[in-house]
């Protein structure tokens, strides 16, 4: 009966994370280029149960196997492109297949966004909405003015003139980047190699979130009947123990 405890209560913890993740999701469906989280769980290592004869193992007989219910395995990423927004504004862009914008932090390290509603700071730099500093093959991406253009293979010009290429680059192992804040990713495996942008970049266009209302809302429904369900499971159980303890145990 204890088992039973056990099953349900990592069923409750399951569907909490999915909860949290679900809310994460919806509470982003208006963030540019983010990308919904999704949980992926396993069972927990079954175990062979044996039939003992007589207290001797030598003739035990295998009856079955039994786990201790689920677990939360991972969070993963989904990288579905999310739908194409036209602004009309030159600072913004969107790209059009998998890849991201390099960016540059304030230590100097790289990011990666999709979010590709980007602005002029105060010297004539390409920056995020946060402030961080747009990369190019050159360094940070610096125009001057609005009045700039990017064609689809990232190239910058100005009055017709070459200034720098957007650094957009795409990894062997997408899974492996990790949210790192501010609509950003880290690459947390240094054998990800990157590899190519082979799609194209549209100006004037800002990525939305691939988040599906209709979908994420399903989901936290389906998440909510199963936390309500494991918890009647533990109730029913905690009955049953306390009847076994209080009034069988005394007969």
């Amino acid at each position: 009966m204890t088992r039973g405890l056990y099953a349900a209560a990592t069923g409750m913890i399951h569907q909490a994370r999915r909860l949290d993740t679900v809310a994460n999701n919806i509470a982003n469906i208006n963030t540019n280029g983010y990308k919904k989280d999704q949980v992926v769980t396993r069972a927990f290592r079954d175990e062979l149960l044996l039939r003992l004869e007589k207290g001797q193992t030598a003739m035990s007989r295998r009856i079955g196997t039994i786990n201790h219910g689920v677990t939360v395995e991972n969070v993963v990423t989904s990288f579905r492109q999310g739908a194409l927004q036209q602004t009309g504004e030159n600072t913004h862009l969107a790209l059009n297949g998998p890849g991201f914008f390099t960016v540059i932090t304030d230590n100097g390290e790289q990011r990666y966004t999709r979010d590709g509603e980007f602005m002029l700071d105060s010297l004539g730099r390409l920056v995020t909405a946060d402030g961080w500093l747009v990369a190019g093959e050159m360094g940070p991406v610096y125009v001057g003015t609005t009045d700039f253009s990017v064609d689809s293979l990232g190239y910058i010009m100005v009055n017709g003139e070459y200034i720098d290429r957007l650094q957009i680059v795409n990894f062997e192992d997408p899974q492996a980047l990790r949210k790192a804040g501010h609509n950003l990713f880290i690459n947390s495996d240094p054998e990800n190699q990157v590899i190519g942008f082979e799609g194209e970049v549209i100006q004037g266009f800002i990525e939305g979130s691939n988040v599906d209302a209709v979908s994420e809302v399903i989901e936290m429904m389906t998440a909510t009947r199963n936390y309500e369900s494991n918890a009647q499971i533990i109730r029913m159980i905690d009955e049953s123990l306390d009847k076994t303890v209080n009034e069988i145990g005394r007969v």
